[in-house]
């Protein structure tokens, strides 16, 4: 589609400088066509351009996250999905709890998982098993999702297992209908519990630092061991000392008008550790696609999936773009805008696996560098977009400065420049001070939940605008 826009003004500038011309030079009686008319044409042109792409295999990603995946489902039009995670943990610097709880008060060590309802994807009442181990080495720095925790862990470190379901079974309906988040909770070794306990109270150094910290206790491997039926997202993991505390609780006889002083135990918390966004916290992602998906793919279908399943290469057509410009175009001309818009579905499933919220579009040369050095989209060689559910499609819509560049850089572009990957990601966003717009803090790789989409290369749309000046 191409239109032209014209819109017509008159330099005043120009009848000023002849009058005052003519008023100087008084043998000049007649100024002649000295009123100059211009237009300026816009022009839309999406016509010709199209997007071409195939499904890649996802190499291994940085699962380091912010929230960790649990659990394992099979989906016959998405896959079999298996997630376990890895996690460093922050010490609490100070034990919140009276000096005067003696050691033995101590009566259970507990891990609680905090899952917001919004992460879990699968069956919410199938029954489900996790085992915690403590780890017996520290974690290396360059870490993926095929991280293998074998030798990071032993049969003898096992601190706890818990059977559970990510559903309402034992929560009154009002606080599940009020409720935002799940929590799970996990017993653990009590006598790992005590011996944290004595720690705090005879070498509290050892909780100054992370780094000290992670010397004595290096961190927890969790695993699910049981159950297909569902993938939930944990927002954070924290790890609770139970003691006994004796509470002196007053009441009134009312026949013989006396007060009665019992002492009560009650069972009281103080947290410990937990897992946050300060140490490193990393998902063990495993997913073979189904039959489904690989046929699709073979067959020349442009599928994208996470986590760690299909990105798409695509090659975006600049040359093609930059040759008509220059067609058209003289030396007063202003490039606009540049967009594309790729429509997206998600195949139907009984699981409600939904479409990545947002995808990145990267050069493909710079790709693994991006992830590495957590990189943002510069709106040059990265460019980002959201998932639209009113038009079912992703816009990029500030590509301006990439063509731009390539204009400024002759008449040839690079191969290289052309060919772009796209990756279903997180996009973390901050509002700025003046509360009237947002900037992009974080993109990394989607591992909150399942996600998949088919991408209709056919239909996606470029839309290039670019302005020039017609002088009469």
């Amino acid at each position: 589609m191409k239109r032209f826009t014209h819109i017509p003004f008159y330099f005043l500038a120009a009848i000023m400088i002849a009058t005052i011309f003519s008023s100087c030079q008084d043998d000049i009686s007649d100024i002649g066509n000295s009123l100059t008319r211009d237009e300026v044409v816009i022009t839309i042109d999406s016509v010709g351009f199209r997007l071409s792409g195939k499904s890649v295999a996802a190499p291994v990603i940085d699962a380091r996250s912010t929230t960790n995946m649990i659990g394992e489902i099979d989906v016959p039009e998405y896959g079999r999905l298996k997630c376990s995670f890895v996690a460093r943990l922050l010490s609490a610097t100070n034990m919140n709890a009276p000096d005067s709880i003696p050691v033995d008060s101590v009566c259970g060590f507990q891990m609680k998982l905090t899952v917001p309802r919004s992460s879990v994807t699968g069956d919410s009442l199938a029954p489900q098993k996790l085992q915690v181990y403590e780890l017996t080495k520290q974690l290396p720095d360059s870490i993926t999702n095929a991280f293998d925790p074998t030798g990071y862990y032993t049969p003898e470190s096992l601190l706890g297992t818990k059977s559970y379901t990510a559903s309402a079974a034992g929560i009154t309906d009002t606080k599940w209908v009020n409720a935002s988040q799940i929590k799970i909770p996990v017993d653990l070794s009590k006598d790992k519990g005590v011996e944290i306990f004595k720690r705090y109270r005879e070498n509290p150094e050892t909780f100054s630092w992370p780094a000290t910290f992670a010397k004595y206790f290096p961190g927890v491997y969790v695993d699910n061991n049981f159950g297909r039926g569902c993938v939930m997202s944990i927002s954070q993991a924290n790890f609770n000392i139970l003691y006994k505390v004796g509470v002196k609780e007053t009441s009134y006889n009312k026949e013989d008008s006396t007060y009665h002083t019992v002492i009560v135990t009650r069972i009281d918390t103080v947290t410990v550790f937990a897992t946050a966004p300060e140490v490193l916290s990393s998902n063990n992602i495993s997913l073979r696609p189904s039959s489904m998906v690989t046929d699709a793919v073979d067959k020349g279908e442009v599928i994208i999936q996470s986590p760690a399943g299909y990105n798409a290469t695509v090659r975006f057509p600049a040359q093609e773009i930059i040759d008509k410009y220059r067609e058209q175009s003289g030396n007063l001309s202003v490039i606009n805008n540049l967009s594309l818009s790729i429509p997206a579905v998600a195949p139907d499933n009984d699981f409600g696996i939904g479409v990545p919220p947002s995808l990145l579009m990267v050069k493909t040369s710079e790709m693994k560098e991006f992830f590495e050095k957590n990189k943002i989209p510069d709106d040059k060689t990265s460019f980002w977009a959201n998932y639209s559910d009113k038009t079912k499609s992703y816009a990029f819509s500030s590509m301006r400065d990439y063509i731009v560049e390539l204009i400024q850089q002759g008449n040839e572009v690079d191969p290289e420049d052309m060919e772009f990957t796209l990756v279903p990601v997180l996009i973390t966003t901050e509002t700025d001070g003046s509360g009237s717009g947002s900037y992009v803090t974080a993109c990394t790789p989607y591992q909150v939940r399942p996600a998949f989409a088919r991408l209709d290369m056919e239909k996606a749309e470029i839309r290039f605008t670019f302005s020039r000046q017609q002088i009469y």
